[in-house]
């Protein structure tokens, strides 16, 4: 859990002015609008920096719950089958070769899949 910034905010009392045309303006909003600042906040966390991160849309948003659900069932069954006997594994995939390829398959993307989380979540 991030530790919240205590310090008190400096009273922002400059400004500064910067000539755009009319088609940078609609971009630089947009693109403000896409991360959920002002055009102020966003233009100033560029200026010093920074990324600002674009915000997910609804879709995006069901998109990754459906990805979150298949990697829960992923490791759900990876759980159960390191419970089983070679034997047993070998009864439920039928070929051991397909077995050994379908359980570093599902390794690698759950790797893959624990990267991307850490990277949305930073």
């Amino acid at each position: 859990m991030k530790k919240k910034n205590t310090k008190p905010k400096p009273r922002r009392t400059l400004h500064l002015d910067t000539r755009v045309s009319q088609e940078e303006s609609n971009r630089i909003r947009r693109k403000a609008e896409e991360c959920g600042l002002t055009a102020s906040d966003y233009m100033r966390k560029c200026a010093l920096g920074h990324s600002p991160k674009q915000h997910l849309t609804d879709k995006e948003i069901e998109a990754y719950m459906s990805l979150y659900e298949a990697r829960r069932d992923l490791i759900a069954i990876t759980n159960v089958l390191k419970g089983k006997t070679e034997e047993e594994k070998l009864s439920i995939f039928g070929d051991e070769s397909f077995m050994k390829k379908w359980v570093r398959g599902v390794r690698t993307v759950l790797v893959y899949w624990d990267n991307k989380i850490k990277m949305m979540n930073e």
